[in-house]
């Protein structure tokens, strides 16, 4: 039955529709799993379902559209599929392999619903260390134990990105382990990887950023779940090109290298850990926070956005001082009133810390702040089946009053408000196999 599934999904996946190839079969273990996933919600605010932020309110005299009418999504582009692989041994090392991608080509237009990567990478098992290459998150401050609802939630602080990287983990004893690996300062299957350089715009470096974590773990204390207690300090740090025309002639290209970096600390406590595996009662908390300099790689847009070095017009170059510092983070408690049945509430911020020489160059519709607090109740029916329940609140505040999105009032677009409010009521359920 596992092979046929496996036909049957190579064949639709990876296949032409008028392909004459044979039969497709594997020579290792391979598990298909994954779930489908629907989401329905109404949110007061004009968005699709990936709102991140809040649009800028209005003022009287002066209307954002986005902002005056409300809306509803329907939404099954978060269902996953994915291929786990365990293969024949290598070098002294058990040896496997991950594939998975969702149907978030985009969430609207002619991509909507195309299916992409998310996760491709192999591993180098040994007895106390592993080996990973591949496409994957980068770790350092994120812990994949917060429950959600909405895809891009939390995503302005600094809950992770998935890049090609390199990583090599060590365990020095139960307790202890640590991980250094190098990775690419761009997302290959994002749109990220296209650089068009034109003036002030950024060159990828021709090395590799390079990371690492220090982690601490115990079940000691207990744990819910799968989750003991655990805290980490981690981070990155690289170099980014900036390049620019040599002003005024604008007849050569110069290049400055900037500094690239993030620190980031983040931790699990059970305060109240689960009774023999049953979670009924626990009460836990997980949570992260970072600092860092242009690192808007990771960022790229929408409040998660970090706003790089500028160019000092009076000697034509970039520096690292210049560059906007950014922070953030997210903290979440969860209780289980079952084993099965369990409520979160969520809050996360982020903020950039622009000096006079980045405002300048960023203008007014720059987000300075981003906050978001989230309440939900999930129930698995079965193992199969999860239902959810969310209420969302994003509260934003931008550089300066000024121009709102595409769709204002064209003739008096410079007197919307400072901020803007989205609340958001989301349902969601889960089909996992």
């Amino acid at each position: 039955m596992k092979k046929i599934l496996l036909v049957v999904f190579a064949m639709f996946l990876l296949l032409p529709a008028n392909s004459n190839a044979g039969n497709v079969t594997s020579r290792y273990d391979v598990t298909i799993g994954g779930y489908v996933k629907m989401d329905l919600g109404w949110q007061n605010q004009n968005q699709g379902p990936d709102f991140a932020s809040a649009v800028r309110g209005s003022l009287p005299g002066n209307q954002n559209r986005y902002d005056e009418y409300h809306s509803t999504y329907w939404y099954a582009g978060e269902t996953r599929l994915n291929m786990l692989i365990k293969g024949p041994d290598a070098w002294g090392a058990k040896t496997g392999a991950f594939i998975e991608g969702d149907f978030r080509g985009a969430t609207v237009g002619a991509n909507a619903g195309v299916f992409g990567l998310r996760h491709a990478y192999m591993n180098f098992n040994w007895k106390q260390s592993s080996l990973l290459i591949g496409h994957t998150w980068n770790e350092w401050g994120f812990i994949p134990s917060f429950y959600i609802l909405g895809c891009a939630d939390l995503n302005p602080m600094g809950r992770g990105r998935r890049n090609p990287q390199i990583r090599y983990t060590y365990k020095v004893d139960k307790s202890l382990s640590f991980y250094v690996g190098v990775f690419a300062e761009y997302n290959t299957v994002g749109g990220d990887n296209i650089n068009t350089l034109s003036q002030n715009d950024n060159a990828r470096s021709l090395l590799p950023h390079f990371m690492g974590e220090v982690t601490y773990k115990t079940d000691s204390y207990g744990k819910i779940g799968r989750f003991p207690l655990q805290f980490s300090l981690g981070g990155f740090y690289g170099k980014e090109k900036k390049t620019y025309r040599n002003s005024p002639t604008n007849t050569q290209w110069r290049d400055d290298d900037v500094n690239s970096w993030t620190v980031a600390l983040k931790g699990y406590v059970p305060i109240i850990p689960d009774k023999k595996g049953n979670k009924t009662g626990s009460l836990g908390f997980t949570g992260a926070a970072f600092m860092g300099q242009n690192n808007g790689l990771y960022y790229t847009s929408g409040p998660a956005r970090s706003y790089d070095s500028a160019l000092n017009a009076t000697d034509e170059n970039y520096y690292s001082a210049a560059a906007t510092t950014n922070y953030g983070g997210w903290g979440q408690l969860s209780y289980y009133f079952t084993d099965n049945v369990w409520i979160n509430g969520i809050y996360g911020t982020f903020s950039n810390n622009f000096n006079p020489n980045t405002f300048r160059a960023v203008g007014a519709n720059a987000i300075r702040t981003n906050q978001q607090m989230i309440a939900n109740i999930l129930w698995d029916i079965n193992p199969a089946i999860r239902l959810g329940l969310e209420y969302t609140r994003i509260m934003t505040g931008y550089a300066a009053y000024g121009a709102g999105t595409a769709g204002t009032d064209a003739a008096n677009n410079d007197n919307l408000d400072r901020s803007g409010k989205i609340d958001s009521v989301r349902m969601g359920i889960w089909y996992f196999f």
